[in-house]
């Protein structure tokens, strides 16, 4: 396993710990419950990155991804940018990256059937 990967799955630990703790900072309501939505995912994400297979790095590409397009919307919607959303965004920008590349890598490297 590369230190990218154990990089990308590390980050998406540490992600769904911090989304997780935006419910005791902002409260309840309908952005947190997709906050919490991301939470749990990025956790499974970064437990599964830190195991071997590939099928996570599909998830870990795709799913940031859609976490990099809600976080800049909702921050220009609100009109400001909250430290957790920049903190998001750079942990989004860092694996995207990353599980993109080992897919690229993986497939280059397996011979097609």
């Amino acid at each position: 396993m590369t230190t990218s990967r154990k990089l990308a799955g590390v980050l998406m630990l540490i992600s769904a710990v911090t989304h997780t703790s935006e419910l005791f900072v902002f409260g309840w309501g309908p952005v947190i419950a997709i906050v919490l939505g991301f939470a749990a995912a990025f956790g499974c994400i970064g437990v599964f990155l830190l195991r071997e297979g590939d099928r996570v790095l599909w998830w870990g590409a795709i799913l940031p991804s859609i976490a990099i397009v809600l976080g800049i919307g909702n921050s220009i919607r609100s009109g400001a940018i909250h430290p957790y959303t920049v903190w998001h965004l750079i942990v989004d920008f860092t694996v995207v990256p990353i599980c993109a590349y080992h897919l690229v890598r993986n497939r280059t490297r397996t011979p097609a059937i």
